[in-house]
């Protein structure tokens, strides 16, 4: 199998990487020019306008896996064209098929939306590759000897790891601990500090799997059984598939074959397709509460989620077995109809629902369009300021709620107010302050795609090995375009750095690296 790309490796692969960002950048290219055009011609078909979205989607597959194979396991540009290909591409397919009823109640026959929604997307995605490019190119890149050798990366990593798995075991016990979530804002806000170390644990995990003794490695694999479980009794996707990816990616800086990274990213996608129902009728159970429940009763929640979904339908014709384990209709405990959810047509367009952004989008262009601009951006000087200082700083999530009150609202109808949508980065900077704010925000967003990819790029040749910590989550912070301006994309990139700063300055060996490498 291929060594990882560390050091000179990783330098002779320049080549290879540029060669995948230029292909990235002409998908984006093309994507533009195709959104263009669909939107001078204005075509009916809604078959020739999902095409432009669609073969975006691909062109962002093919990217994302050269990017990968020429040194870009975790470079946060090589996770945006990802998420845009999954979210801009797939999404808007989605949404153009109106997986969604509500899809239907706001454009009908409407097509125009669609072309508007893949032309911001283009415009946005291209912009954001351009400003990356100049910070993350890979020119000047060289394993000197001021660099660390791979092995010698290694030796730090494995004497830290210990330490990651106590830190990593002690978030996952606060996770228990504080179930389903802290009351007071202010913990809330230092725990996430801690939990932000657990997908890093992973990583190295699965980097260091070979040479990490057999104790270390139950120690992790417990913490690692216990984070997925309560991910899944959190009713939490993103913390079980996050756990599973660090994992993988992990073992992908040092198995960097295609075959193994398709494989990977096809067990990972396997597990979301199985969980992705659970979590919905998790959520529609008559029990279910987000600040209340304890972690037994979300065991029985989540048992009876698996039970009305994968058990009861297949087996409730067979009378030798409902009388004992499935008494009762199961359906009953939930707000959804579970029969109605089993169909493949409704599997199919459950997944399509959860990608779906070219709805919201749709919804927010139009509002910016008739005079009624967001004002989602306002607090973004509050982000700043960390809670332990102002512990009465305003909750800057709390759009995302309102958001979703506003996008569901139906006259006589209910609206669904426990939840919250996400509008996406561009169509948020669009809804706030039309092109000229996804312009703006597209070059900053890229700036910062690209210093965090260059510091990608110094850790493989050993000069920024405290990256390392931080790199999954910055690859899945860059990935999550379906996100908001300021909570997300700022307020992680502070945290980020702040963090990265901290890591640096924690480990004596860690600061003789850098200090090696300013000399």
């Amino acid at each position: 199998m291929p060594k990882a790309a560390f050091g000179p490796a990783l330098t002779a692969q320049a080549g290879n990487w540029g060669a995948a960002y230029r292909v990235a950048l002409a998908n984006a290219g093309i994507f533009l020019l195709l959104a263009l055009a669909m939107f001078v011609l204005e075509p009916r078909s809604l078959a020739v306008i999902l095409a432009v979205p669609a073969l975006f989607f691909l062109g962002c597959m093919l990217s994302f896996l050269l990017m990968v194979r020429s040194g870009g396991d975790l470079a946060a540009i090589a996770w945006f064209v990802l998420g845009s290909g999954v979210y801009f591409g797939m999404g808007a397919v989605a949404g153009g098929l109106h997986v969604h009823p509500h899809s239907d109640y706001l454009f009908a026959d409407d097509t125009l939306y669609l072309v508007r929604v893949n032309l911001l997307n283009a415009c946005s995605v291209f912009i954001v590759l351009a400003a990356a490019y100049p910070l993350a190119n890979m020119r000047g890149l060289k394993a000197s000897q001021h660099d660390i050798s791979l092995a010698n990366m290694e030796r730090i990593l494995q004497r830290i790891l210990p330490y990651i798995v106590a830190i990593s075991a002690v978030g996952v016990t606060l996770k228990y601990v504080l179930f389903p979530v802290a009351d007071s804002l202010l913990l809330r806000s230092m725990a996430a500090k801690v939990y932000l170390i657990i997908p890093s644990c992973f990583l190295l995990l699965g980097l260091l799997w070979r040479s990490t003794g057999w104790q270390l490695k139950l120690i992790a694999g417990s913490v690692f059984l216990l984070e997925i479980l309560n991910g899944l009794i959190g009713l939490t996707k993103y913390q079980v598939i996050s756990a599973m990816l660090a994992l993988a990616i992990g073992m992908w800086l040092t198995r960097r074959s295609a075959t193994f990274v398709l494989m990977a990213l096809a067990v990972v996608a396997s597990v979301f397709v199985v969980i992705n129902p659970l979590v919905t009728l998790g959520r529609a159970h008559i029990d279910y509460d987000a600040d209340k429940n304890t972690v037994t009763t979300r065991l029985a929640i989540l048992a009876d989620a698996v039970n009305a979904y994968y058990l009861v339908n297949k087996k409730q014709d067979d009378v030798s077995i409902k009388p004992q384990k499935f008494k009762g209709d199961s359906s009953e405990k939930f707000t959804h109809n579970v029969k109605e959810m089993t169909t493949s047509e409704a599997r199919l367009r459950a997944l399509g629902r959860r990608f779906d952004v070219a709805s919201i989008q749709g919804y927010l262009v139009n509002e910016y369009k008739s005079g009624r601009p967001g004002n989602s951006l306002v607090d973004y000087w509050a982000v700043v300021i960390p809670r332990v200082l102002w512990p009465e700083k305003p909750i800057l999530t709390r759009f995302g709620r309102e958001l979703n009150e506003q996008y569901y609202y139906v006259p006589g109808a209910s609206t669904q107010n426990s939840s919250s949508t996400a509008p996406t980065y561009s169509a948020e900077a669009y809804w706030n302050y039309g092109p000229m704010g996804v312009v703006i925000v597209s070059i900053l967003l890229g700036l910062a795609l690209g210093w965090l990819t260059r510091h990608w790029q110094l850790a493989m040749v050993g000069r920024d090995p405290a990256f390392l910590f931080i790199a999954f989550p910055v690859a899945i912070w860059a990935s999550f375009v379906e996100s908001w301006v300021v909570a997300t994309y700022l307020g992680e990139f502070i945290i980020f750095v702040v963090v990265l700063l901290f890591v640096r300055a924690s480990f004596p060996l860690l600061r003789t690296v850098m200090g090696r490498a300013r000399t």
